[in-house]
């Protein structure tokens, strides 16, 4: 897949960077001096932002169609999971499910337990999984909030797309112009399916016709190829994360979703963020480098480019 890069219809590019050690830990004793940053090579000058004092708008967009049946027992004391993550009343989140296309989401709230049965208990979808036109959903609910807030997705989904209209570069030029991270967790719909198959009934599996007698098949036999096929894809779920500046982890059971869902939360508290207005307008490709002026040692991730483009009335503003 090509290389796809931000856009931003902004003069302010926010860069969401996390600092650890070698081993892991996070680091959170660093000042806006101890970071450098540059924009085509340029030295910038950035603002290192309270985001603790942001509040957080959060989209949860959770799979219920395709294979993620198989991956419902997960999703139990998911509401007691994203309160956490949640914490403080004045973030709020809306929560989306999606199979073929993203469903109504609901209304923007601090509290997550009043959507607790539909959270933990949701209705089985189709066998969409139309992850670029959820992400599309998601961007266009946060544009009605507030530009003061962080804004972010949370994409709990297979690890690629299957039947969305939206295109990955549609996507990402959304990111840029509302200045969204998304993090996402993902389960791998061939080892689901592969697993749901064994735990369905016997009537759900097609007989096979061998000969003159019918046998019950454990597995539909057009599956296997669908799986290999399935499992040569990139993870695109995982692409987009990262081209946003957000995080990508996987799982297969509740005790990991639970767990990576921590790890989230430690890391979106702790996140350091940075802010500037580019001292360049030229139009095209710009890549971000962010450095530690005294902590080479420390491991950086943050947002790496943005795309600036120059609009039909030569007036420069970022795309």
């Amino acid at each position: 897949m090509a290389q796809t890069t931000l856009h931003t219809t902004t003069t302010l590019v926010v860069v969401p960077t996390l600092v650890q050690t070698q081993e892991k830990e996070l680091v959170f004793s660093l000042t806006g001096e101890d970071f450098v940053l540059t924009d085509n090579g340029v030295q910038q000058k950035i603002t290192l932002e309270e985001e603790s004092r942001r509040p957080l708008s959060l989209v949860v967009l959770m799979q219920t169609g395709g294979d993620a049946r198989g991956q419902f027992p997960s999703y139990a004391n998911l509401d007691k999971m994203l309160a956490s993550l949640l914490g403080d009343a004045s973030n709020e989140v809306s929560i989306v499910n999606f199979d073929s296309r993203p469903e109504a989401a609901s209304p923007f709230t601090s509290d997550v337990a009043q959507w607790s049965d539909a959270v933990d208990h949701p209705d089985e979808g189709d066998r969409g999984a139309a992850i670029f036109d959820s992400l599309a959903y998601g961007l266009d609910l946060l544009k009605n909030r507030s530009s003061s807030n962080q804004r972010a997705i949370l994409l709990i989904s297979q690890e690629h797309d299957e039947g969305s209209k939206t295109s990955l570069k549609d996507v990402v030029q959304e990111l840029g112009e509302t200045n969204t991270v998304i993090y996402s967790v993902t389960f791998s719909a061939e080892k689901t399916a592969a697993r749901q198959a064994f735990k369905d009934p016997a009537h759900l599996n097609p007989p096979l016709h061998v000969g003159e007698g019918n046998y019950q098949a454990y597995f539909n036999l057009s599956e296997p190829l669908r799986l290999i096929l399935g499992a040569i894809k990139k993870n695109t779920s995982a692409e987009v994360a990262t081209l946003s500046g957000g995080e990508w982890s996987s799982f297969d059971n509740q005790a990991e979703l639970e767990r990576n869902l921590g790890t989230l939360k430690n890391h979106l508290r702790n996140s350091y963020i940075l802010s500037f207005s580019p001292t360049s307008v030229d139009p095209g490709l710009h890549t971000i480098k962010v450095q530690l002026a005294h902590h080479p040692e420390m491991l950086v991730s943050a947002r790496s480019n943005y795309w600036s483009s120059e609009p039909p009335d030569s007036k420069m503003t970022k795309h």
